[in-house]
């Protein structure tokens, strides 16, 4: 059979992320902040947005230049960049319970010619996000390779001793209680705020159960008498179930876990696990691949979903799942699409996916589909139809995609997704008389490129923006005498096609912005396939 093995382990755990460069930084072993060091800003810290959570009074952002945090829904933002209780900018879990703040830090370590995700640790609030602490990143020593479990008392398994492909991809909270699901490492819990992790066993993969009275040792052919045990040999490069990837807590002692080899529910605080797979039941879940589940609350029920990636078997599927009944029988939708993250609000489900944002308020009878999203204010536009994370607070829904943050509202009185308001970071313009391009350069068959102008004031202007060859030869006329009003900055977006609607050859273009009749503002755009 063909495990997920490290090299395999690298590239599978990079298709779940949005591309982004993660910049490892210098840092003390453990230390205390006592107050937040934080950036005011009307901008979000990046456009790279991989996980969206709001914990009742704060809106929380991973991006690749570290976590932002804003209390007003967006509309000005903080930056942790500088804090040094954050080893490194990669954010890849966040979890906001109270005033109880987790965040899981990590980059892309240079090994040979490739790069390994390696976890650079944890930065934890305590109060909200007013102080926070910096924990190392969960490791075993070296001779932590015996485990007692139930009856059996002399488990050998794998320690995991480095960081590398130990990245922490989930966190959750239950009352006195933090698990993290941390791939190589497994999942893990801690009972006194992350100074020491117990390693919680899950079933291997020829096990779709595990309960402290199972017997997990075997004898010797010769040992007819039974006097010795052999204990089995647990190792996660050989199980993927052991894998972690994903970890929900519902209330004191339900915890849910998805790895590389299905989903696992306990219902006794992690001690005995039920596992799901795509090949042990009559209604299995698409894909034993589980990056994300989740709990929808529909009154004094719940449904269970999950996000499902191919793993192994050729029969397995992208999509999601969802379960009424705790996991017997499973629902599943979307098939061949990767899904990254859910939201609910009351009966409706939402579903962050590579092919847009999805909508069902009928447990996925009938979907509405959003793939593009603009801002009528700003005219700015997200490039991309891949969204990577989704919130709800009341009727706003927020998502986080490789291009930006957005929100829409929800109540009823538009058509959902009609209208988007979006966050993007950006170096202001107005009033300086400036423009400028980004990305530059920039490649017509992977982005466009975004023509980014503004002015003081709130008076409304008519623009007209042209771009030319570097022999000033007209090659696009983007906008013409088109009224701008509402805000001060915007994007105009051009996608690299001349008026004749053929892709521009490679090279430098000068573009001309003209508002009304002052001066005209010019810049340069490097086309490079």
């Amino acid at each position: 059979m063909n495990r997920l093995h490290s090299s395999a382990i690298v590239l599978v755990v990079l298709l779940a992320l949005p591309a982004a460069a993660f910049g490892q930084k210098q840092f003390m072993g453990e230390y205390h902040l006592d107050r937040v060091v934080t950036a005011p800003s009307l901008l979000p810290p990046s456009n790279s947005v991989s996980h969206v959570v709001y914990n009742g009074s704060t809106l929380w952002i991973g991006t690749s230049k570290g976590l932002g945090r804003s209390s007003t829904l967006g509309r000005d933002w903080g930056s942790l960049r500088s804090n040094p209780a954050f080893a490194s900018d990669g954010i890849f879990a966040i979890s906001a319970l109270d005033s109880s703040v987790w965040v899981a830090t990590g980059y892309d370590k240079q090994v040979g010619d490739g790069t390994v995700q390696t976890g650079s640790g944890y930065a934890v609030s305590t109060d909200g996000g007013s102080s926070w602490n910096h924990l190392s990143q969960a490791l075993d020593q070296r001779g932590d390779s015996t485990l007692s479990y139930g009856i059996n008392d002399s488990i050998w398994i794998l320690p995991v001793v480095v960081p590398e492909q130990n990245v922490t991809f989930d966190i959750a909270q239950s009352p006195g209680a933090v698990w993290i699901a941390s791939w190589a490492s497994g999942l893990r819990k801690s009972t006194d705020n992350g100074a020491s992790w117990q390693r919680t066993l899950l079933p291997t993969d020829d096990r779709s159960s595990l309960r402290p009275t199972d017997t997990l040792w075997t004898y010797a052919p010769g040992d007819t008498l039974h006097l010795r045990r052999i204990f089995r040999r647990v190792d996660p490069r050989r199980n993927n179930n052991l894998l972690a990837f994903s970890v929900l807590t519902v209330g004191q002692d339900t915890v849910w876990c998805g790895t590389a080899g299905g989903v696992n529910r306990s219902t006794d605080g992690g001690t005995s696990w039920l596992r799901f797979t795509h090949t042990n039941q009559a209604s299995p879940i698409l894909g034993n691949w589980v990056i994300a589940v989740d709990i929808q609350r529909l009154g004094s029920s719940h449904r269970i979903w999950t996000t499902n990636w191919k793993a192994e078997d050729q029969s397995e599927d992208f999509g999601v799942s969802f379960t009424d009944d705790d996991g017997r029988i499973w629902k599943s939708m979307l098939h061949g699409i990767r899904a990254y993250d859910f939201a609910f609000k009351d009966s409706i489900a939402y579903i962050a996916t590579d092919d847009g944002l999805y909508r069902t308020e009928n447990g996925g009878d009938n979907f509405e589909k959003i793939s593009e999203f603009t801002d009528p204010g700003t005219h700015q536009v997200i490039a991309s139809s891949k969204v990577f994370s989704v919130e709800v607070v009341g009727d706003t829904v927020l998502i986080g995609t490789g291009d930006g943050m957005a929100s829409t509202i929800d109540d009823g009185s538009l058509p959902f997704g009609s209208s988007w308001k979006i966050y993007r970071a950006y170096a202001p313009s107005a009033g300086t008389g400036g423009t400028y391009a980004y990305p530059n350069p920039f490649s017509p068959t992977q982005e466009p490129v975004r023509i980014h102008y503004g002015w003081a004031g709130p008076t409304e202007r008519s623009v007209t923006i042209d771009i030319f060859d570097f022999g000033m030869n007209r090659v696009r006329t983007l906008v013409q005498h088109a009224v701008r009003s509402g805000a001060s900055e915007f994007d105009e977006v051009w996608d690299g096609k001349n008026d004749a609607g053929r892709i521009a050859a490679n090279g430098v273009y000068i573009y001309r912005v003209q508002l009304d009749s002052e001066d005209a503002m010019f810049g340069k755009i490097l086309v490079l396939q």
